[in-house]
């Protein structure tokens, strides 16, 4: 009979699944609720990729072309296999006009695996 050896593998696959998730747990996955943590440095250079990463996507989607000025703060907060970086940017226009941007942009440092994404972009008021 062929449904319960399906019904006998698809329980087998929920069970690994359970296992890899509960390995994944105990290896020290950071939980989605983790605490914000101030940015020392946000002139360093991969915060400024970050940074442009946020401004590149809203040119393909949008786009509204903006240039980087500068970082002006942030937190990263880690999240599943990766982090959450809230970015406060500087960024001017084709016209030179600079504003402030908020983004947030989630990615895994250094790997080639995981797709960065940029989950929150939005203008703030003031220069």
């Amino acid at each position: 009979m062929l449904v319960p050896f399906f019904l006998a593998l698809s329980l087998a696959l929920v069970a690994s699944a359970s296992a890899a998730a509960s390995a994944a747990a105990a290896a020290g996955v950071p939980p989605a609720s983790a605490p914000w943590v101030p940015i020392a440095d946000t002139g360093n250079f991969f915060y400024r990729q970050v940074g442009n990463f946020s401004l590149l996507i809203r040119a393909l989607v949008f786009r509204e072309y903006l240039d980087l000025v500068e970082v002006v703060s942030g937190s990263v907060q880690a999240a599943g296999a990766g982090n959450n970086y809230s970015l406060l940017l500087r960024a001017a226009d084709r016209n030179g006009t600079v504003g402030r941007y908020q983004t947030v942009v989630w990615g895994v440092p250094g790997s080639r695996d995981w797709t960065w994404k940029v989950i929150s972009f939005q203008r703030i008021t003031g220069n």
